[in-house]
């Protein structure tokens, strides 16, 4: 099969083309015939070594096709299946004609969106609904800081959180993006944080109280400032691997909690995966019923997968990057 390997550690140009056997199903595998994936800002870190995996690898972590095989056992599904899921971040992704993917944390394709639509929503929406709900556990009514709105986990949180009932402030830093916020996945509150406090606008909107539920998509410095307007109580669920160091004791005398949210742990842990399932399966009922929509920038190919990763780490992409296979 065809597939693009990171051949080592390095920048977008150690991504080669090149020809590989098929995978072959273990016992809760699926092989699926890949119609399109997506790049991830996980992909550029696998890449980049900050996310250490055994090199040549496949990467990948999106995918929407159909299945051709399957393991010993997998029962609910059969060859011709349309199927949407997150190949094992831990294993070969979908950056190839074919992939395996866990039958039990995979979903049937949303019926209203197209292969390159399906394959943008399964990592930021299992990314955002787990965040949201697992971790923070939102609820009606509240306020919630969810910073980048605009980006690919971010669109997807803002939607979700705002379909709960919540009221979401959210952050942005050009034009285009701040306008993507507003008027088009409708958070009650943008903040321009390029000129803006965004904590003083926090505490602002907020009266003096905080948020009780901050989603970072950012880390670094944006993690450490969300403690100065995270409401006491509250919960700061982050994406990045940001240590508070220093900011420990602003925490403890709020007696908030600060979760990590890492998608890929279910599957690469084996830790109940079909609850994946079921959340990828909700997901896509929303899309279907129009509640939930998916923002696709720009489309590529296998032969210019280096120019999405280029693009990815520019840190200016609205909503997500789609890659066509078939």
């Amino acid at each position: 099969m065809r597939a693009v390997i990171a051949s080592q550690v390095g920048p977008p140009e150690v991504l080669q083309v090149t020809e590989l056997p098929l995978p072959t199903p273990a016992p809760y595998d699926l092989l699926v015939a890949v119609h399109a994936t997506s790049v991830n800002p996980v992909d550029t870190k696998i890449r980049q070594g900050t996310r250490p995996r055994t090199m040549p690898l496949v990467l990948g972590y999106d995918l929407s096709g159909v299945v051709v095989a399957h393991g010993s056992a997998v029962n609910n599904w059969q060859a011709g299946d349309l199927v949407y899921g997150c190949p094992n971040v831990m294993r070969h992704g979908a950056n190839a004609e074919f992939a395996l993917l866990d039958a039990r944390a995979a979903a049937r394709k949303p019926t209203t969106l197209n292969d390159l639509q399906a394959a943008c929503l399964p990592l930021v929406s299992l990314t955002a609904y787990e965040a949201l709900h697992e971790r923070a556990r939102i609820q009606p009514g509240q306020w919630l800081l969810i910073h980048a709105g605009a980006g690919g986990v971010g669109h997807m949180a803002v939607q979700l959180a705002k379909l709960h009932g919540c009221r979401v402030i959210t952050t942005a830093g050009r034009p285009e993006s701040l306008a993507f916020c507003r008027d088009v996945i409708k958070a009650d509150a943008v903040i321009d944080y390029r000129s803006t406090d965004f904590v003083a606008s926090v505490m602002e909107l907020t009266q003096g109280a905080g948020v009780p539920v901050i989603f970072d998509t950012v880390g670094g410095d944006t993690f450490k400032r969300s403690i100065d307007c995270l409401a006491p109580f509250g919960q700061l669920v982050t994406i990045t691997a940001s240590d508070v160091g220093s900011a420990a004791p602003s925490l403890l005398y709020k007696s908030a909690t600060v979760h990590y949210e890492f998608m890929g742990a279910r599957v690469a842990y084996d830790h109940e995966p079909e609850k994946q399932g079921a959340i990828l399966t909700g997901i896509a009922q929303l899309v279907d019923s129009g509640a939930l929509r998916v923002h696709v920038s720009k489309v590529f190919t296998l032969d210019n997968l280096i120019d999405a990763h280029r693009e990815i780490e520019t840190g200016r992409t609205i909503g997500k990057l789609a890659v066509r296979i078939k």
